[in-house]
């Protein structure tokens, strides 16, 4: 019983766990694309305003890069800190969630028209 709980086991499953985290991170990039393209074709039939539809373009795709950008930050977490856990590895992982969370942030900023920790424009 004890051999199953045993890391080796269990490395191969949390592998797979974190590539199918990126997995899913590229799948809601390329959904949030085709799903903006056909508003912004929709939009643009309709005869909205190309201000308009280019500013809800920018959102719907804003939005699944930060979704996507969570996705792939759980997935360096998990390979750096249960498979990995060395020095040199946890180093490259902060840099990652650092320029992640920037780009999360400035993407906030272009999509919302604020930063994380302002206030919302009304």
């Amino acid at each position: 019983m004890a051999a199953f709980f045993s890391f080796p086991t269990w490395a191969p499953i949390i592998e797979g766990i974190s590539f199918f985290l990126e997995i899913i991170a590229v799948g809601i990039i390329f959904l949030s694309i085709i799903l903006a393209l056909v508003n912004l074709t929709r939009h643009l039939l309709s005869h909205d305003t190309t201000q308009g539809c280019i500013d809800a373009f920018k959102r719907a795709i804003g939005k699944g890069i930060q979704i996507a950008l969570e996705l792939l930050i759980a997935a360096d977490i998990i390979n750096t800190v249960v498979l990995s856990a060395t020095l040199e590895n946890v180093v490259v992982l902060a840099v990652l969630v650092l320029i992640r969370t920037f780009l999360s942030w400035t993407l906030m900023f272009e999509t919302e028209g604020h930063w994380p920790w302002g206030k919302k424009d009304t």
